[in-house]
């Protein structure tokens, strides 16, 4: 396959909503045009404000021709948000798949999907991959989270030929291989952009306190925050003279109980808002230990970002956290998603930072070599371009 090969990514939702799969496809944009031709076109589907801002995006793009948005019409009912392709606009996405021999997206909108597979109809030359990014399953067994990725699956699986699929779990390819052949589904890492974690700074950042830090939406019902804040609450309170201290990044539904908290022990919990998407390695690199505490995460980008700034994790167990850390002893995992369970892991870190400093040390250094070994945008970015190279 030569470097002339037209490739259109496809982002489903705006790329100012600045989520994994917004920054993903921005990266794997900019990634390949190192050898194809490459065309990215997102949304005008924006949940809540812009994260990315148009200079950042540029930035991250490095060249990358951004082809004009595939707009939606909006229709909100009660808390539900509806969205609607134009008729113009599935006209000009068809357009570019035409020009295209490989087109990528990640599986969001079952209109989309629907789309893709007529367009393969009619496009016959054209090759499909599929990322599914997120997690396959819902806890509610008949929830509309599970049946919209029931009938995706079962969309793309009336044309198999022309479709290939990524998963960024082993979890989830073994769950696809149910419903298609192996060799058309791939797992492929997710790769992190570690740029502004290479500067070694470990020894700067050694204090008298015990720094922990959160990044991420500021939520319960995916992210766990609420029982974080109780549990950080029981180690303060039942540990007056710790030296330790908590700080939160991020914006959700529960920033009042993070400023709440904040309000009420101001020697031990900041809550910063959000953090500009360039400005977060500073953030995570004054820390010590890395709070993770998601309900459900196929992957885990922040877990290496946290790696790659040497931080020690306590994570709940998810499908993402498990394959990433299972088995490494800078890991502690949470037997389940509990208060007085985070704050035994909280104390549990806290003991050996003070009374073995050398091993705690160490392991912020294996943590961080561990995510550049493994878990770099560029190995992403290598794997992409054999999977281009074997289905062309």
């Amino acid at each position: 396959m030569n470097s002339r090969t037209n490739i259109f990514i496809l982002s489903p939702l705006a790329l100012e909503n600045g989520r994994g799969g917004e920054i993903s496809s921005i990266e794997l944009a900019s990634g390949l045009q190192n050898f194809y031709n490459i065309t990215l076109m997102d949304t005008n589907i924006l949940f809540g404000k812009s994260i990315l801002s148009p200079s950042i995006i540029k930035k991250k793009l490095k060249g990358v021709k951004r082809d004009k948005r595939m707009n939606f019409a909006t229709l909100k009912f009660s808390d539900k948000i509806f969205t609607f392709p134009y008729p113009r606009e599935i006209l000009k996405l068809y357009g570019q798949i035409k020009k295209n021999k490989i087109v990528y997206t990640s599986s969001s909108t079952i209109k989309i999907d629907l789309l893709l597979v007529f367009f393969s109809l009619l496009q016959r030359k054209t090759k499909f991959i599929i990322g599914f990014r997120k997690p396959l399953l819902s806890d509610r067994i008949f929830s509309l989270y599970n049946l919209k990725y029931r009938i995706s699956i079962l969309l793309f699986s009336l044309l198999k030929k022309r479709f290939y699929f990524h998963t960024i779990s082993y979890h989830a390819k073994k769950f696809l291989e149910n419903f298609y052949k192996p060799n058309k589904v791939f797992h492929i890492i997710h790769g992190v952009e570690l740029e502004g974690f290479i500067n070694d700074s470990l020894e700067k950042r050694q204090s008298q306190t015990l720094k922990c830090i959160y990044v991420g939406n500021i939520d319960d019902v995916h992210k766990g925050v609420d029982i974080l804040l109780d549990g950080i609450k029981k180690v303060i309170e039942e540990n007056k003279n710790l030296r330790i201290f908590f700080e939160f990044c991020g914006k959700g539904p529960l920033e009042s109980q993070v400023i709440e908290l904040q309000n009420t022990y101001p020697k031990y919990v900041r809550y910063n808002g959000y953090i500009s998407y360039d400005n977060i390695p500073e953030f995570y690199k004054r820390n010590d230990v890395f709070l993770f505490t998601s309900r459900r995460e196929p992957f885990g980008r922040v877990i290496i970002e946290a790696l790659a700034a040497e931080l020690i994790i306590i994570c709940s167990k998810t499908i993402g956290s498990i394959e990433i850390l299972k088995g490494k002893d800078f890991a502690f995992f949470l037997q389940d998603l509990d208060a007085n369970i985070i704050k035994e892991k909280i104390c549990e870190i806290y003991n050996m930072w003070l009374k073995n400093p050398d091993k705690f040390i160490q392991l912020k250094k294996f943590a961080k070599e561990y995510a550049f070994q493994n878990y770099s945008v560029s190995q992403e970015i290598l794997l992409f371009k054999n999977l281009i190279e074997k289905i062309s």
